[in-house]
């Protein structure tokens, strides 16, 4: 008998899902942008970075159904101005500071492991598709971020398909 799981959670990547350059040109990594920036003596966040509203406002619209969690590589979601502004999200995940490789498909069924879930209870959004495969090895069910449309789209499939 096959077992079929529910999603029961959301992990979203940050850089370039969430959080947004405002430069739609820019295709370095945001991660390494901050770090360059931050060190700047007038820094202005909001004038590199852009949040993705609309993706964090759809976000709180599935909160009670699913819990949403934040899965980044760095740190730049624990800059002040940011922070704040991640209040959806049941907890946030940095790989810094657990020692998780985000291609690691070992990452993700750990990051199931801390949320108390099976993986397959576990919609995992990243725009690498190098991420979204480990997160598939783990037994997530991983959408790539092309766009909010899409992502919106992909989860409704998963819903209904679970």
């Amino acid at each position: 008998m096959k077992i079929i799981y529910m999603i029961k959670a959301l992990v979203s990547d940050f850089s370039k899902v969430v959080l947004l350059p405002v430069n739609d040109q820019y295709t370095g990594g945001l991660n390494a942008l901050y770090r360059e920036l931050k060190a700047q003596e007038q820094f202005d966040f909001w004038k590199y970075f852009r949040l993705n509203r609309d993706l964090l406002e759809w976000y709180k619209t599935i909160s009670g159904r699913v819990a949403i969690y934040l899965f980044t590589a760095e740190y730049i979601q624990e800059d002040p101005v940011v922070h704040h502004e991640l209040g959806v999200f049941k907890r946030i995940f940095s790989g810094a500071l657990l020692g998780l490789k985000k291609n690691e498909t070992q990452t993700y069924t750990t990051i199931a492991d801390i949320i108390g879930l099976q993986p397959e209870q576990i919609l995992y959004v990243d725009d690498k598709q190098e991420n979204c495969d480990a997160a598939q090895k783990a037994g997530m069910i991983a959408v790539r971020y092309e766009s909010n449309e899409q992502t919106m789209r992909d989860f409704g499939k998963a819903m209904h398909n679970g």
